[in-house]
């Protein structure tokens, strides 16, 4: 990988050695290797591949490969609660969904059978609230002080923000849980403390373009990478 300017700041490489560089503004060093092996798993993760796909295509470790989709997915989860803080305001319309776990596998104790989760919608756009799990439905029972938490935060929200249920039929809203049920199929289950994460994952691919994704993520790489 050629790389003239720094990654993180715009600005002159020096070369050190193995293919290692330092900034000579920011004073980061990195191996290009490394940078593009990542770069090369966030436009797979854009293509919506799977960990085990990603690391066959790319000739990884599953285990570097889903630490990086991981890693990605906790990004995202704080993109989508900033942009929510800054666009609050425009939200016009929310509804509920369950979504029901369709996998096959055995052990039912450690994947998820439904969960509840809020949509609001703005300007084509939408934002997911995850609700406290129900048993009555099969799902694990959250501890009693975060689920009165999590019921105290959103209505706070409702209390803050007028907006109206679902207003037709057809919306953006409706289309983003066909856009939901067709991305986690592929996953067959998903474990209820990643179900957030895959959640999250399903809002960013639904809300921007390939392009629009790459870009991001390659913005948020590059403001918070610890890795």
């Amino acid at each position: 990988m050629e790389q003239k300017l720094c990654f993180y700041c715009n600005n002159r490489l020096y070369q050190l050695k193995n293919r290692v560089v330092k900034c000579s503004s920011c004073a980061k060093k990195y191996s290009l290797l490394k940078l593009q092996r990542d770069l090369n798993v966030v436009d797979t993760f854009v293509e919506s591949a799977t960990a085990r796909a990603c690391a066959i295509k790319l000739d990884l470790s599953y285990q570097v490969v889903f630490n990086r989709y991981e890693y990605m997915r906790k990004l995202l989860i704080r993109h989508s609660h900033d942009y929510y803080e800054y666009k609050r305001e425009r939200f016009d319309e929310f509804e509920e969904y369950m979504y029901i776990c369709k996998s096959k596998k055995k052990d039912y104790s450690s994947i998820i059978q439904s969960q509840n989760f809020i949509t609001f919608a703005y300007e084509e756009k939408v934002y997911t609230f995850l609700l406290p799990s129900l048993k009555r439905f099969g799902t694990k029972v959250e501890d009693a002080e975060s689920k009165v938490a999590h019921k105290n935060e959103f209505k706070k929200f409702m209390l803050t923000n007028r907006i109206s249920k679902l207003k037709t039929n057809e919306s953006t809203i409706t289309k983003f849980w066909r856009f939901f049920e067709i991305f986690i199929t592929p996953y067959k289950g998903v474990k209820s403390e990643y179900f957030l994460s895959y959640l999250k994952e399903a809002e960013f691919k639904f809300n921007y373009t390939k392009k629009e994704q790459r870009g991001i993520l390659r913005d948020l790489w590059r403001s918070r990478s610890t890795m």
